[in-house]
């Protein structure tokens, strides 16, 4: 028996079964999408953990270093406070990491006891009580520890910052098997070395201050016009106004003209005229690490601008580029919120790239102050665990938007550390306390 199919039905059928293979093959492509798109949501997720996790504990390893050296209450505390927010910062991001429980405990026990001990610290010296040496001592054990753990970390967060180490482990995760990654391991490896912990249970300082105030030098500054603006640019790059081009306006604390140049640009304040910024595009090559040269490259430009006497705070090399940070000087007090960033190409060694914003929001004519107390008072306060170095004057920035008068004592510590201490030269109150970062690349502050 021979079946006959109408030419209409046969081209229904073939409509039909067309229009099935167009929705399959979106439904495949839409899952697909989707699955790819949870992948790298998860992923994102991992790695933000990852990064959280790690840069917490470093901050942790720091704070712990620096409550070694305080010598008042009221910085002690600060920095205990510290401590307990970066203990609860880190244990979210630990709580993130598809980790299995035993790594996860031992950290989060450390993690707990280095938040418990510092409230513990914290409670004592409200009640007027000093800090012990049995104390002193399991704050140099969770130091040293926390700096082990962040090592570890270290090389857990470089391991995972690739997707496709994640990748395979999300696989098989999406089709609900067990989730089995080479960071359980790492962990687990690394929780190991935080088996002697006691039971008992954070570009350099003063760079990057709030900017909410109204700029200092500009306040009485004559407005330039967009023609002045250009040649005062054209000047400072070594070029001709005609070669500035792309006209433009930036608004905010600041307001700028903004040109654009063969190879960058630059911004020139409305009022007074100053450069506020320009950045050369370069391509390094054969970057050197004569970083000697490069301090000296942005000292004779600093020189050259001819606004008054400025002093190396630090520098640090970043990409091919030495940039040198300088505070300005008056009489023997170097002035902190007064900060110009400049960097230098580490091939040629010219300056290309040039960052004022901290040095127009806070220069000013200044009276300075004549110190209540002598420095020898102020070094009364200095924690009896260093040993000065250096003492100076300073200005720096408070937590607001006030200037603090200080001394800067230069010491170092019981374990070599180059400690920076700032004392109030009107309370004697320890005002702040960086540790010194020396790396190849050059010296930063935490």
């Amino acid at each position: 028996m021979k079946f006959y199919i109408k030419k209409r039905c046969l081209v229904r059928i073939i409509s039909f079964a067309l229009a099935f293979v167009v929705v399959f093959a979106g439904s495949l492509i839409y899952n697909t999408n989707r699955t790819t798109l949870l992948k790298r949501q998860i992923i994102h997720k991992y790695q933000s953990a990852m990064e959280n996790l790690s840069s917490e504990i470093e901050n942790i390893s720091i704070t712990l270093g620096k409550t070694l050296y305080t010598g008042t209450p009221a910085t002690l505390t600060g920095l205990t406070n510290e401590l307990i927010l970066q203990a609860g910062t880190a244990l979210a991001a630990l709580a993130e990491l598809p980790v299995k429980h035993q790594s996860l405990d031992t950290i989060s026990k450390f993690l707990n006891q280095v938040s418990d001990y510092s409230l513990s610290i914290t409670k004592n010296v409200v009640k007027g009580e000093s800090v012990s040496e049995n104390d002193r001592g399991n704050l140099i054990k969770l130091s040293k520890i926390a700096k082990n753990l962040s090592s570890g970390l270290d090389e857990a967060k470089t391991m995972f910052s690739t997707d496709e180490k994640w990748s395979e482990s999300i696989e098989n995760a999406l089709k609900d098997m067990e989730f089995e990654s080479d960071l359980d391991t790492h962990l687990a490896d690394t929780a190991e070395s935080l088996s002697d912990y006691p039971t008992l249970i954070y570009d350099g300082p003063f760079s990057d201050h709030i900017l909410e105030k109204e700029s200092e030098m500009l306040k009485s500054a004559t407005e330039i016009s967009q023609s002045e603006a250009k040649s005062i640019a054209a000047k400072r790059l070594g070029l001709k106004a005609e070669d500035l081009f792309n006209n433009s306006e930036e608004g905010g604390k600041i307001p700028s003209f903004v040109f654009g140049f063969e190879d960058g640009s630059i911004a020139v304040t409305k009022k007074g005229g100053f450069v506020s910024f320009f950045r050369k595009e370069k391509e390094i090559n054969s970057p050197s690490n004569d970083y000697e040269r490069a301090v000296e490259a942005a000292k004779k430009y600093i020189n050259g601008l001819d606004i008054g006497d400025f002093e190396t705070s630090y520098y640090f090399a970043d990409e091919g580029m030495c940039v040198v940070n300088f505070a300005f000087v008056q009489g023997d007090t170097i002035c902190y919120p007064d900060l110009i960033k400049v960097g230098v190409a580490l091939d040629n060694f010219e300056v290309i790239f040039h960052e004022a914003t901290g040095f127009i929001m806070n220069h000013k004519g200044r009276t300075l102050k004549v110190p209540t107390h002598t420095a020898a008072e102020a070094s009364e306060v200095i924690s009896p665990h260093l040993t000065i170095k250096t003492t100076r004057l300073a200005i720096i920035p408070s937590g607001g938007k006030n200037e603090l008068y200080c001394y800067e004592f230069h010491c170092i510590g019981d374990e070599k550390e180059e400690i920076l201490v700032y004392v109030n030269t009107e309370t004697l109150a320890e005002e702040q306390i960086f540790i010194l970062l020396k790396t190849d690349g050059g010296t930063l502050t935490k």
